[in-house]
C-alpha cells in the first residue's frame, strides 16, 4: 500500500490543523511507502518528521538533502516483504515543484537531480530487492522521461499529478500506475510477479472512486464527525483572539484612491512600495484565512469598519495608507497624521515579525 506525496494541505494554520488528523488517520492505515511531495514540507521540516515519529508515517525520498549537511532528510529507500518477494520502495522529488514552507521561501533544503539519483540508487537497491517500485513525484511528463533514461524500474506510481489512469501504461519495461487528486480514488493492482527474478509478468488494474455508492465505515465517520467540531472550535478561538474592538461605527475607511486626489505624488510612491503588495504575499503562501497574519497585510482588520472579506470592506487589502494614518473620516490636516503613522509602524514590525526594523532604514523604502 502506497502513496505518491503530497499528503500535507495547503500553507495555512487551517489546514495545518486538518493535516494532523489526516496523518493521525493515515498511520492507522497500514501504508508501506509514503514518497515525499513538496506539499509535505508546507509546515516546515520539523512539522514532518513529528507527523512521521507520532504516526509511524513511512515516507521515503532519495533525492531531497539538507543543504547544510549535504544529508538526506528521509530514508534513501524502504525494503517491504510480501507474500517471499523483496519490494524495494524508492521516492523522488522533482526539482520544478518548489519547496515553500509556512514561514519561509527558503526552506534549507536541496532537491538533486532525479535521474542521476535514480541510476545510483537503484544498482544498490537491486542487491537488496527483487522488485523496485517507483513513488515518482515529478508529473506525468518529468515521470515518462525518468522511466525512459533510468532502467530497472518495474512499477510506477506517478505523483503530482491530477490525472488518473485506468488501466496500467507499459513505459519501457515498466507499469506505469496513477490514482491521485486527493484521495478521491483508490487504485487497485493485482501484479503477477515471477518469483525467481521478482519480473512484473502482468498486471491488472482496477480504480475506485470513493463517492457516494461506498457506504461509511461507521468508525471512521463518527471520527470524522469528532473532528469537525474540533476544527470549528480551532477557527473560532483564532478569530476570538483577534476581536473588532478598536476604533469608531462613526468612522469610515475611505480607501487609498480617495487619498490619491489630493495627494498624487504620495500615491504614486505608495503604489510602488512592498505594501502595496502585502495581500498578494500572504495570498501565495494561501494564508488569507489567517488573522494574525490579515492584521498586518489589511487595512484595519481589527477596527470597526475595518478590513472584511465580505463587501464592502473587502477593498481594503493591502497596507494603504489609512493602516498607517487612521480613518479618512477622520482626517487631519494639522500635523498628527505624520506623528500617529510613525507610531504605527511597530504595530506589525514588531521583533517577531521584523527582528530588524529600523524607522530610519525602512523609511527609506517607502517614503512619501
Amino acid at each position: 500500500m502506497v502513496d505518491g506525496g503530497d499528503l500535507f494541505g495547503r500553507r495555512n494554520k487551517n489546514d495545518q490543523h486538518q493535516t494532523r488528523f489526516l496523518c493521525e488517520c493515515t498511520g492507522d492505515f497500514g501504508y508501506d511507502g509514503i514518497g515525499l511531495g513538496e506539499a509535505d514540507l508546507n509546515y516546515g521540516l520539523p512539522f514532518l518528521m513529528e507527523m512521521i515519529e507520532k504516526y509511524s508515517l513511512p515516507f521515503t525520498s532519495a533525492n531531497v538533502v539538507n543543504r547544510e549537511s549535504g544529508e538526506l532528510i528521509l530514508p534513501e529507500y524502504l525494503v517491504v516483504e510480501k507474500n517471499g518477494i523483496k519490494f524495494g520502495l524508492v521516492s523522488v522529488l522533482g526539482p520544478n515543484h518548489k519547496i515553500i514552507t509556512m514561514t519561509d521561501t527558503d526552506s534549507g533544503l536541496d532537491v538533486k537531480d532525479p535521474v542521476a539519483t535514480l541510476r545510483d540508487v537503484l544498482p544498490r537497491m537491486r542487491k537488496e530487492v527483487d522488485t523496485i517500485v517507483l513513488l515518482g513525484h515529478l508529473g506525468e511528463g518529468d515521470t515518462d522521461t525518468v522511466i525512459r533514461e533510468v532502467k530497472g524500474i518495474d512499477i510506477c506510481i506517478m505523483g503530482h499529478t491530477h490525472r488518473t489512469l485506468k488501466n496500467e501504461r507499459i513505459v519501457e519495461d515498466s507499469i506505469f500506475l496513477a490514482a491521485p487528486h486527493e484521495g478521491r480514488y483508490v487504485g487497485r493492482a493485482d501484479i503477477f510477479i515471477e518469483e525467481s527474478d521478482g519480473k512484473v509478468m502482468a498486471v491488472d488494474v482496477n480504480l475506485v472512486s470513493l463517492d457516494d455508492a461506498v457506504e461509511h465505515e461507521p468508525d471512521m465517520l463518527a471520527r470524522v464527525e469528532g473532528y469537525k467540531a474540533s476544527f470549528e472550535d480551532f477557527k473560532l478561538a483564532k478569530r476570538a483572539a483577534f476581536p473588532r474592538d478598536l476604533g469608531s461605527e462613526k468612522e469610515k475607511y475611505l480607501g487609498g484612491r480617495a487619498c490619491k486626489s489630493c495627494h498624487e505624488d504620495t500615491w504614486a510612491a505608495y503604489a510602488e512600495s512592498g505594501h502595496n503588495q502585502a495581500f498578494t504575499t500572504i495570498r501565495k503562501k494561501g494564508q488569507t484565512n489567517e488573522p494574525e497574519c490579515i492584521l498586518c497585510h489589511t487595512t484595519g482588520y481589527r477596527y470597526k469598519n475595518g478590513y472584511a472579506e465580505e463587501r464592502p470592506y473587502n477593498h481594503l487589502v493591502n497596507v494603504q495608507c489609512e493602516a498607517c494614518h487612521g480613518y479618512g473620516t477622520e482626517h487631519s490636516r494639522d500635523g498628527k497624521w505624520l506623528a500617529q503613522a510613525q507610531d504605527a509602524c511597530v504595530t506589525c514590525h514588531d521583533q517577531e515579525n521584523s527582528p530588524e526594523f529600523d524607522y530610519a532604514v525602512y523609511w527609506e523604502k517607502i517614503k512619501h
